[in-house]
């Protein structure tokens, strides 16, 4: 977000330097920016001015959080799985990882539908079957997803929470 933020400031800028530029090279300035009140100001200040270096202050500031904003990393968009050869990791999205353990999930007997959430380090499988004795099936799914997750070989060490809705 600070990245497509500084992107539209630089590009409304540049923007405005170009029709400024163009509307004065075929001699009709646009003066969206007054430019002799800024000039004159520019001309009567020194560097020592209250106004000049709380603006210099506050352009250091934005440009010191731009750089910190960039140096802190973001969420992570994929999963890493770890494949058969050990100097190779695989990224999967989380949604696909999702998916799977959701069709997984939904293929134990007696699940009529299923679907799962993952967030952060912890998978939600929320259920739905026509039984009325849930626990059971509960620990059931819970195998199978972990079953598959330990397929999977994800990095990081994955918590499994199942719901089952059962019949009223």
């Amino acid at each position: 977000m600070p990245a497509a933020i500084a992107a539209l400031v630089l590009f409304a800028t540049g923007l405005l330097i170009a029709v400024e530029t163009i509307s004065a090279l075929f001699g009709r300035p646009a003066r969206i920016v007054p430019y002799d009140r800024v000039a004159d100001f520019a001309r009567a200040s020194t560097w020592q001015d209250n106004a000049v270096m709380a603006c210099a202050g506050a352009i250091g500031i934005v440009g010191m959080l731009l750089i910190l904003i960039g140096t802190v990393s973001g969420r992570p968009r994929l999963v890493p799985l770890r494949s058969s050869d050990p100097n190779m990791i695989i990224g999967t999205p989380r949604r696909m990882l999702a998916r799977v353990l959701g069709t997984v999930a939904a293929q134990v007997d007696g699940v009529r539908q299923a679907r799962a959430k993952v967030r952060g380090r912890r998978v939600t499988v929320r259920a739905g079957t026509d039984l009325r004795d849930t626990a059971a099936l509960r620990e059931r799914v819970r195998d199978a997803v972990e079953d598959e997750l330990a397929k999977l070989a994800p990095v990081a060490r994955y918590t499994v929470k199942t719901k089952v809705r059962g019949a009223p």
